[in-house]
């Protein structure tokens, strides 16, 4: 069917449709994918102004949120992270309150090593690997473990053996420990 045959009305009416389809093309492939990009970019926009008033306010109260953690230290009876000038210090420190925690759950140390350089691998504060080996009853052991898991430091337990030593008399057990805590070195 020729154009020119065409009357006016079915001219009109073809017009009219491919108008619409124009129209339904720029909105599905021009407007939507644009409010969705614009919509997104105001999102992230929204989020980064949020971060950044909350670090603000962060660092506007710092010396506030000091006192409040120290104030918070001294009532847990001390700080949950080891600290020291160096690792080796850190260390130190680590060791004392170890050698503290089989004093008080009547454990014979036998040997208390720092065991190597500090591991920053895992999180962003350096751990600092120990082990330990000891000998006592299984009173003394479990007394021990409570306290390395809910003590006053944060310790985590990477390797645990417990065995019975026939050469020790009295039921005795032999504790061997590997942990590794996070440390602050100033």
């Amino acid at each position: 069917m020729p154009v020119a045959k065409l009357t006016r009305r079915e001219r009109r009416t073809i017009a009219a449709g491919a108008s619409v389809v124009v129209i339904a093309m720029v909105i599905a492939f021009v407007a939507v994918p644009y409010a969705r990009r614009w919509s997104a970019r105001e999102e992230l926009i929204a989020t980064g102004a949020d971060r950044i008033a909350r670090l603000q306010a962060l660092i506007d109260n710092e010396s506030r949120l000091r006192q409040t953690v120290q104030q918070r230290e001294m009532a847990t009876g001390g700080a949950r992270l080891v600290s020291g000038r160096t690792a080796a210090l850190a260390g130190s420190a680590l060791q004392d309150a170890l050698q503290d925690y089989a004093t008080r759950s009547r454990l014979t140390v036998t040997r208390l090593d720092l065991a190597g350089t500090p591991d920053s691998s895992q999180t962003g504060l350096p751990g600092i690997p120990i082990s330990l080996s000891a000998i006592g009853d299984v009173y003394g052991i479990s007394d021990f473990l409570s306290l390395v898991t809910q003590g006053s430091l944060v310790l985590e337990v990477r390797q645990l053996t417990i065995v019975s030593n026939s050469s020790l008399r009295g039921g005795l057990l032999q504790l061997t420990l590997a942990l590794s805590a996070p440390a602050i070195i100033q």
